[in-house]
């Protein structure tokens, strides 16, 4: 500090790096934590990543079938069988949607219940169904909170086949957002 010229006053001297550098770190912390986000939690794209397995029950099943530039998994089967996806139990309180395409094959309109399964296997209730499209490729976004996954410690995600056998159909690029 020294004396200011007329006045008298106390004034603090603060060099241009310091009041630079100050503001830079200001503004660096301000992008940081309004900018900040998780990063996607990949499940399925064109092969299973990130330590899921497949657990699937009573369907046929190709993973990576190639199709064009993407390998999505073909899904076809019985009555109540379903794509069952799974992997050690996480916490879902990062994610709020999980992010999937579809495609409905040759038939479309598949009746697909979009499930999980909490921490020890027990499936947590939904009525989230959806109807994939014939012969086309469409972005689906779930809400966790719309399937009971929202701040959940979950193992599992299952696309379950409803009361009817059913044909085939091909999803990809499954993730949590």
């Amino acid at each position: 500090m020294f004396a200011g010229p007329r006045t008298g006053s106390m004034i603090m001297h603060i060099s241009r790096r310091s009041l630079i550098a100050s503001a830079a770190a200001l503004a660096g912390g301000a992008a940081t934590s309004a900018f900040a986000q998780t990063a996607p939690f990949v499940v399925y794209d064109d092969e299973l990543k990130n330590g899921w397995q497949n657990w699937s029950w009573g369907t046929t099943l190709e993973m990576s079938v190639p199709a064009g530039t993407v390998k999505p998994i073909k899904v076809e089967g019985g009555a109540w069988s379903a794509l069952d996806l799974h992997h050690e139990a996480f916490s879902t309180a990062p994610y709020t949607k999980l992010t999937f395409y579809i495609n409905g094959g040759l038939e479309g309109g598949q009746n697909l219940a979009v499930k999980v399964k909490a921490a020890g296997g027990t499936a947590i209730e939904s009525n989230y169904v959806i109807q994939p499209k014939l012969k086309t490729w469409t972005p689906v976004v779930v809400a966790l909170k719309d399937i009971g996954a929202d701040n959940k410690t979950i193992e599992d995600i299952f696309f379950q086949g409803q009361a009817d056998v059913y044909k085939a159909y091909y999803i990809t690029k499954i993730q949590f957002e």
